[in-house]
């Protein structure tokens, strides 16, 4: 762990909730290319804060090198969607899109990759080290980013061998060919003279030694292996009580192994046998307990195997301890992703445990209280109780906009406000609040907006034509305002109709002929555009 990703670490302890620190200790991570780790805290960032482009960017870098091109795409476009002039993102985009159209093979690798693959499996040495899990996912590593193979070489002697097979060349070699001295009295810089080239006489090869018999150990351990592959095919087919004998029957061979004992755990959790997936679970444990040295990732798998069981029983708190405990053995990206989808499962079963309507009515009724008093705190309290206890009624969420906006929280009074009209699209009232608000923002081109989708639905509305027309007048009477502008050209809207040909050429032929404005108004596309951009400010009136 680097320094700063140690301070964040420290930080994230103080105030979990600030989403700038995860997104500060993934990039850390992601330059100590500890990708896993920076995927992680990238998922965690854009959870706090969603409309956070930056954290979208932590999150594709840290797909893209984990081999996750198509995720990285869409974590991209994701972003550019919250902020489309972002370089990086675009960047990004690209890389992920290169690497998806890249030519494949047959399985989906890259073309470029497939000869290395095919010389690695055809050596007889190499080839065994595809039965590591480990191994396949730092070759993995390496075929995303080629650096990461020197590295792996001087902490794993198998990609020392793994260069020689697809270099033709060994480390020895290279050292030979760089370090390599004169022989004495040669002139530096004049070829050495080359012997005759003659060939070696060919020693008779020694007699192949017979192969040494199995041992009663090794038998029993062969069998065993084969009876958990027919076993974990049955598993397959779902016929769980036929795997179920087998890893019997390889546990009998071999009982100091407990990979045999886990897969029983996990038909028992696929036949909904809870108390016989824990005893299973619990038997692998104290079993793995007693091997030396200590197979972390065995103890690991029981304890996640637990978690599943109890989630799978909607006991939350059992089952995230339990995921904290593998996590403890092996930190796992998988554990890790199911103690998140845990934690979700546990918000979204409280928050349907607590609703009640008539609490709900009830809260409502004291937020209505205290907002006629004049204690919108309170109100806010109370409104935000009635939410949770039923959350389908959108007048509850115009009451909470309302004391929002009475302590001049006008961002978060918008976000009930758009709820609102989610619940109830022909809120005529919701949506000359939000007038109301636009217009003391200074976004007059949304308050327009407002109040026109307001009188679409309630021709009479008094607020929206009363709003509308004080609206109309601050457009046409407020002089140049930069700030306002600038502002205005941070809405998608109106930079795309900046953007637009049409709008671009109209214009551009106003600047020149004034006069062509007129005709150009008749299009009601044009029309409507040119006076969004007044009403934002971005075009003035002379």
């Amino acid at each position: 762990m680097c320094i700063r990703d140690r301070h964040y670490t420290e930080a994230i302890a103080c105030d979990p909730t600030d989403h700038i620190f995860f997104s500060n200790r993934s990039a850390c991570y992601a330059n100590l290319e500890q990708y896993e780790d920076a995927l992680d805290d990238a998922i965690k960032c854009v959870e706090l804060k969603p409309d956070f482009a930056r954290g979208y960017g932590r999150k594709g870098l840290a797909e893209f090198y984990l081999g996750k091109y198509e995720e990285a795409q869409k974590t991209y476009e994701a972003g550019l969607k919250l902020d489309p002039d972002n370089q990086q993102l675009k960047q990004g985009l690209e890389r992920a899109k290169e690497r998806l159209n890249e030519p494949k093979n047959p399985g989906g690798m890259p073309a470029e990759y497939q000869e290395m693959l095919n010389k690695l499996l055809s050596d007889p040495v190499t080839k065994q080290y595809f039965n590591d899990p480990d191994f396949r996912n730092k070759l993995q590593m390496c075929m995303t980013n080629p650096q990461l193979l020197m590295s792996f070489m001087s902490s794993d002697p198998r990609f020392s061998k793994v260069f020689e097979v697809i270099t033709g060349m060994s480390m020895n070699d290279l050292m030979k060919g760089a370090g390599g001295e004169m022989p004495q009295g040669q002139p530096q810089g004049q070829p050495q003279p080359q012997p005759e080239p003659q060939e070696a006489p060919k020693a008779p090869e020694p007699p192949k030694a017979p192969p040494e018999p199995e041992t009663p150990e090794q038998i029993a351990k062969r069998e065993a292996e084969e009876a958990k592959a027919k076993g974990n095919k049955e598993y397959k087919k779902k016929n769980f009580e036929e795997a179920l004998k087998l890893y019997d029957k390889a546990l009998s061979l071999n009982p100091k192994e407990p990979v045999y004992i886990l897969n029983k755990a996990s038909v028992y959790l696929s036949m909904g046998k809870f108390e016989e997936c824990f005893t299973a679970c619990d038997d692998a444990i104290k079993l793995a307990d007693e091997l030396m040295p200590r197979p972390f990732d065995k103890i690991a798998k029981a304890y996640a195997r637990k978690g599943n069981c109890y989630t799978q029983m909607k006991k939350w708190d059992e089952a995230l301890e339990m995921y904290d405990k593998s996590l403890l053995e092996v930190n796992d990206h998988a554990v890790k992703e199911a103690k998140r989808n845990c934690e979700s499962l546990k918000k979204a079963d409280e928050a349907e445990k607590y609703l009640d309507p008539e609490k709900a009515e009830e809260a409502k009724e004291r937020g209505n209280k205290f907002y006629r008093d004049g204690n919108f705190v309170e109100a806010i309290k109370e409104y935000t109780e009635s939410i949770k206890r039923n959350p389908k009624v959108a007048a509850v969420f115009l009451n909470r906009a309302l004391s929002m906006m009475k302590v001049l929280d006008y961002e978060r009074a918008l976000e009930d406000i758009d709820m609102a009209l989610k619940l109830d699209p022909k809120y005529a009232k919701a949506y000359a609040k939000r007038g109301n608000i636009h217009y003391f923002l200074k976004k007059y081109h949304k308050a327009v907006e407002d109040y026109n989708n307001g009188l679409a639905i309630d021709p009479n509305n008094q607020e929206c034509l009363e709003g509308r027309q004080k609206t109309q007048t601050a457009i046409y009477s407020s002089g140049p305002d930069e700030e306002r502008a600038k502002r205005a050209m941070e809405d998608p809207e109106i930079r795309a109709l900046m953007q637009d040909p049409r709008v671009v050429q109209v214009l551009k032929e106003a600047q020149e002929n004034p006069t062509s404005l007129n005709a150009a108004m008749r299009d009601p596309f044009i029309s409507q555009a040119i006076q969004k951009l007044i009403a934002a400010g971005v075009l003035g009136m002379k």
